[in-house]
C-alpha cells in the first residue's frame, strides 16, 4: 500500500491540473501598453508554465498577502527581461512555486525509489520550489538570444527603409508589419506603442533598452538617442551600426566555435578514449593473459 501511495498523489494532482485547464479558459490579455499577449503562444508561454496556468490564476490572488519585497522586486524584472510580465506575476510564479514543490518531489518518489528517503524527499521539495525561478530565467535568456540574433538583419532592413526614404518610425512600423515574429519585433511594436501614447523617440527607445538590458540594445539604444540629439542623419547612423553588429555576430559565432571544440573534450575523453583502448589493447591483453597458460 504505501508503495502505491506516491503514484496514486501524483496522478490525482496531474487529473486535477489536466482538468482545471480544460476547464478555466486562457484568456486573451491586453498589456498595460494596449498591446495583445497571447498566452498559447509558445515564445510567450512555454508548456512547462502554460500547463499549470489555470491553477496559478486561480491561487494568485491569496499569494498577495505574502510579503517578499525583495523577492517581488528581483522577481519582477527577471519576468519582464523573460518578455512574460504582462501575463504571468510575481504572484503566479509564487502559486507554481508551491504547486512545484508538491509536484516535483512526487513525481522523483514515483520514478526513482531512492527519492522515498526523507532527506532526499525534502531536497526534491527544495529543488521544486526552486525550480520556477530557473524555468524563467532559462526563458529569460532565450528571448535575449532571440533578440541579438535578429538584431542585425532588422537593423539592415531599417538601414535600406531609411535610404530609400522613409522616415524612421515608418521604417520600424513597415519591419513591424512585415517582418518575422519575434521578441524584437513585439519589441518594435512596443516602442511604436509608446510613441503612439505620447512619449518622444527618445524616451520610447530608452524604455526599451531598459526592458531587454542587453549591452548590444543599450549601445545600439545610445547611438540613435545620440544621433536624435545632435539632429544627426539616421541613415548613416544605421548604416554603421548594421556594420557593426554584422562584426560582432561573426565574432560571437567564433567565440561559441572555440567554446564547441573545448566542450567535445569531455565526451572524448570520457567515452570516446576508453573505448578506443579497449578494442586497442583488449586483444593485447586477452592474448597476454591465455597465452601466458
Amino acid at each position: 500500500m504505501v508503495l502505491l501511495l506516491y503514484p496514486a498523489l501524483f496522478c490525482g494532482f496531474l487529473a486535477m491540473m489536466l482538468l482545471a485547464y480544460n476547464l478555466i479558459p486562457i484568456k486573451q490579455t491586453v498589456s498595460a501598453r494596449g498591446l495583445p499577449v497571447r498566452e498559447s503562444d509558445p515564445t510567450i508561454l512555454p508548456i512547462t508554465i502554460k500547463l499549470p496556468f489555470p491553477l496559478m490564476a486561480a491561487f494568485a490572488p491569496l499569494m498577495r498577502f505574502i510579503p517578499w519585497p525583495s523577492y517581488r522586486e528581483r522577481t519582477t524584472i527577471l519576468l519582464r527581461r523573460a518578455g512574460i510580465l504582462d501575463v504571468v506575476t510575481v504572484d503566479h510564479l509564487l502559486v507554481m512555486k508551491i504547486l512545484a514543490s508538491i509536484v516535483v518531489p512526487l513525481v522523483l518518489a514515483t520514478v526513482f525509489v531512492a527519492f522515498r528517503n526523507p532527506a532526499l524527499f525534502v531536497i526534491a521539495i527544495i529543488g521544486g520550489f526552486l525550480l520556477p525561478d530557473q524555468l524563467v530565467k532559462d526563458l529569460k535568456k532565450k528571448r535575449e538570444r532571440a533578440i541579438v540574433r535578429a538584431l542585425p538583419g532588422s537593423v539592415d532592413v531599417l538601414s535600406l527603409s531609411v535610404e530609400a526614404g522613409l522616415e524612421f518610425l515608418m521604417a520600424i512600423r513597415r519591419l513591424v508589419e512585415r517582418g518575422a515574429a519575434g521578441p524584437l519585433r513585439d519589441e518594435l511594436a512596443t516602442i511604436l506603442n509608446d510613441i503612439k501614447l505620447g512619449e518622444t523617440r527618445a524616451n520610447a527607445l530608452k524604455a526599451f533598452a531598459k526592458r531587454v538590458e542587453i549591452p548590444e540594445v543599450s549601445s545600439f539604444v545610445s547611438v540613435l538617442v545620440q544621433a536624435d540629439a545632435l539632429g544627426a542623419s539616421i541613415g548613416p547612423v544605421l548604416q554603421q551600426q548594421a556594420e557593426r553588429m554584422r562584426v560582432e555576430r561573426f565574432q560571437r559565432a567564433e567565440k561559441e566555435g572555440a567554446k564547441a571544440s573545448q566542450k567535445i573534450l569531455f565526451p572524448l575523453v570520457l567515452c570516446i578514449f576508453p573505448a578506443v583502448l579497449i578494442v586497442i589493447l583488449g586483444p593485447v591483453a586477452l592474448n597476454f593473459i591465455y597465452g601466458a597458460r
